[in-house]
């Protein structure tokens, strides 16, 4: 759904009394689950329906300085066990300005003791207590925390094209282009230089650019509308000749991406990456 049917799902919920204790909202972009996830803590506490979004309870919550709205972000997006039993602790005791007390989430994945923990939480909330998980998927949350999620799923939105962009597909294209003439040596010496300075969430935000560009090169080829390509003259050294090898190549790069969080050894998962590509 997109950002305004989201809005007027909960906004219907909440004059059905219906809003539930716990929510997953997952696609679109972090900006836009953090706009959703806002929104429902301004419902659950603005005096007025629909939240206002200019008195001093709305303001605090937007600027995350709401005393009732908690936000948990923790480090690599994965919610290790202590994070819960902050939740625990602090969920049960009552609010501190008498509305709902909103625990809004950024994550990706949770260990099992981790999940266990949460869903003992979930099992039993106190009546004031929302949990609100943000994430760009639900692929790695285990399916009895999901059954007591209302799911809210937001439209997946296109990176926009920048200089960044492009810059990033200068870097692929360079390192595609020594891996496909055989020239091994410098391409490895590459890979090296280019993951050098690179943190695991850099590498993600640089896969889904590529998974872009590789979206744009396909759908060109195959004459439906796509994003331009800032580097046009090489498409076609990319574009894959058909569907099923497009959809291959894509699926590696995103198993790449879903590896990165978990440690996996950078510089063997680009190599594997590019040679299965040529």
């Amino acid at each position: 759904m997109d950002l305004k049917t989201a809005r007027d799902f909960l906004l219907k919920a909440q004059k059905k009394d219906k809003i539930a204790s716990a929510y997953i909202i997952y696609g679109g972009d972090k900006k836009q689950r953090n706009e959703i996830a806002v929104f429902l803590s301004m419902l659950l506490n603005c005096k007025n329906s629909p939240p206002c979004g200019k008195c001093p309870v709305c303001e605090q919550i937007k600027k995350n300085l709401y005393p009732d709205t908690k936000w948990i972000i923790p480090s690599k997006s994965i919610l290790s066990i202590d994070d819960v039993r902050w939740v625990k602790k602090d969920i049960y005791l009552t609010p501190y300005l008498g509305g709902k007390k909103v625990y809004i989430f950024e994550i990706e994945y949770m260990k099992e003791e981790s999940a266990n923990a949460l869903l003992k939480i979930l099992e039993e909330p106190p009546t004031y207590g929302i949990l609100v998980i943000q994430s760009t998927s639900i692929n790695f949350f285990i399916p009895t925390i999901l059954s007591r999620c209302q799911k809210i799923r937001l439209n997946y939105k296109l990176p926009e094209m920048t200089e960044k962009t492009v810059e990033i597909e200068d870097e692929f294209l360079e390192m595609f282009t020594l891996a496909k003439n055989r020239k091994f040596y410098d391409f490895f010496k590459q890979v090296d230089t280019f993951l050098k300075d690179k943190d695991r969430e850099d590498v993600e935000d640089w896969l889904d650019k590529i998974i872009l560009f590789y979206r744009n090169a396909y759908f060109r080829k195959a004459g439906l509308p796509a994003e331009p390509i800032a580097n046009k003259k090489d498409e076609k050294e990319i574009t894959p000749e058909n569907a099923e090898r497009f959809l291959d190549i894509v699926e590696k790069i995103l198993e790449l991406k879903r590896e990165v969080r978990y440690n996996i050894n950078l510089k063997l998962g680009f190599d594997s990456i590019f040679l299965s590509m040529i």
